[in-house]
């Protein structure tokens, strides 16, 4: 891994998802043909990292749909920062893009920002639909678990 200029692009997370994921391939076969060893700082850096963005949407993001959905938010005027934001957060409704634009009032109307909501939830795959089932599974299951130690205990 080479840096070129510190200060030339912002990169996406799923841009450091795919290059911590190709040197973690090339040190492994580094690793294996000539047991050379990274300096465990390195290690951990990198294993934490792919541990975080394991966890984010960027591991279902393909560079084709973060470039069509780059050219499709091109007519918004939006700030690098902010399509970055976007590609990384995936918002889905105007209220998370409120976060994301500034002064978003005064740039956006209720329509643009849906049809920018609309325009991230088509262009880019979601995968926390199921998350977000389980976590409403969840929450009811503690529910019906804190009224079972109130009839337990006699409260």
């Amino acid at each position: 891994m080479e840096v070129l200029d510190r200060q030339q692009a912002l990169l996406s997370n799923y841009e450091v998802y795919v290059v911590l994921q190709e040197e973690d391939h090339h040190h492994k076969e580094i690793k294996e043909k000539r047991k050379l060893r990274y300096p465990e700082n390195v290690t951990t850096l990198k294993f934490e990292a792919l541990q975080y963005l394991n966890d984010t949407p960027c591991t279902t993001q393909t560079a084709e749909q973060i470039s069509e959905l780059k050219k499709t938010l091109a007519e918004y005027e939006l700030t690098k920062a902010e399509i970055l934001q976007i590609i990384n957060l995936r918002p889905k409704t105007p209220v998370e893009l409120h976060f994301i634009i500034e002064e978003c009032d005064e740039r956006f109307g209720m329509e643009d920002l849906e049809q920018l909501a609309e325009i991230v939830v088509n262009s880019l795959p979601r995968d926390d639909g199921v998350e977000e089932e389980e976590g409403d599974e969840g929450q009811d299951g503690d529910e019906q678990e804190a009224d079972g130690d109130a009839v337990m205990n006699g409260d």
